[in-house]
């Protein structure tokens, strides 16, 4: 889909249109930014050659800036384009403006928290400096003078697609990929016993990639729930508590068993949060974290079984 770009007093009609599948990501964790190319259809708009026998367009400094809504992101990275454009040419001029947006890793996780799992939906305001020419038909220079300054200028609205933004754009800015950690080689029988954590887990690094953040803490919570049994609070009889189940106490002692039970209950009460609330808590750092605690808790507890067998 275009845009009509205006350029008042240049004479000019100018449209613009940026494909989702061209926009990209760059620079990974160094020196993210995103990539853009605009195509611009420029043609002479009708009238102006009976002033002028033949113009001639000059395009000068681009500048801009990125908005998601109606909140600013960053500024483009300015350029000159230098291109120039006869006039009286019965077809349009067409070229491309590739487009740099600089990020830093709070801005991608602001547009990840905007985007909330969905499309990217966003604004790219452009300016473009253009001066019009007297041409001299016979000498084939400018020398009648310049005859006007002006500026294109519009925004350019558009979506990629979450599909796209997920597999192309993010992991270009180092941080669509989820963190993989490797579970220990146990026996069949110990993941057949710890198969509902394991699925639990694997929903937990689908919600990340997508984004939702308190939803992959939630799954983790899910993930501990068959190592945890249901106890009278210690100070008030007629109030349960979760603890971890009793039987592990004699799988690894009593050490290990409070250790265990302790590092567990600390995780489950965290990830507990969001199951109670509708209101985000976890950024995508703090849910990676839970993440890669719960993994490593539910891997020894792997181990612990497999030993057992």
């Amino acid at each position: 889909m275009s845009t009509t770009l205006y350029a008042t007093n240049s004479g000019l009609k100018v449209e613009a249109s940026i494909k989702p599948e061209y926009v990209s990501g760059q620079g990974a964790g160094v020196l993210p930014r995103l990539n853009f190319q605009v195509r611009l259809v420029i043609t002479e708009e009708q009238g102006m050659g009976q002033q002028k026998p033949v113009q001639a367009w000059s395009f000068g400094m681009l500048s801009g800036e990125l908005l998601v809504g109606t909140e600013k992101v960053a500024d483009i990275r300015p350029y000159s384009i230098n291109n120039r454009m006869l006039g009286g040419q019965n077809y349009p001029y067409d070229t491309h403006l590739n487009i740099e947006v600089q990020l830093d890793p709070r801005r991608i996780e602001w547009l990840e928290q905007k985007r909330a799992g969905k499309s990217f939906e966003a604004t790219l305001k452009i300016q473009l400096q253009v001066q019009s020419f007297g041409f001299n038909q016979h000498t084939k220079d400018f020398s009648s003078g310049l005859l006007e300054a002006s500026t294109i200028q519009g925004d350019i609205r558009f979506s990629v697609a979450d599909t796209h933004w997920r597999e192309q754009v993010l992991p270009g800015l180092g941080y669509g990929k989820v963190m993989m950690v490797e579970l220990p080689a146990v026996s069949l029988e110990a993941c057949k016993a710890l198969d509902h954590s394991y699925k639990a887990l694997e929903k937990a690094q689908k919600q990340l990639a997508l984004g939702l953040y308190d939803d992959a803490v939630g799954s983790c919570r899910v993930a501990l729930d068959q190592f945890f049994e249901q106890v009278d609070k210690p100070d008030d009889p007629g109030k349960k508590i979760p603890k971890l189940k009793k039987s592990w106490e004699l799988r690894l002692g009593e050490a290990t068993y409070q250790w265990l039970n302790s590092s567990l209950g600390a995780i489950k009460a965290e990830a507990n949060t969001p199951h109670h609330s509708p209101n985000n808590h976890f950024d995508r750092l703090e849910a990676q974290m839970l993440m890669m605690v719960t993994t490593a808790l539910i891997s020894f507890a792997a181990a612990q079984i497999e030993e057992s067998i």
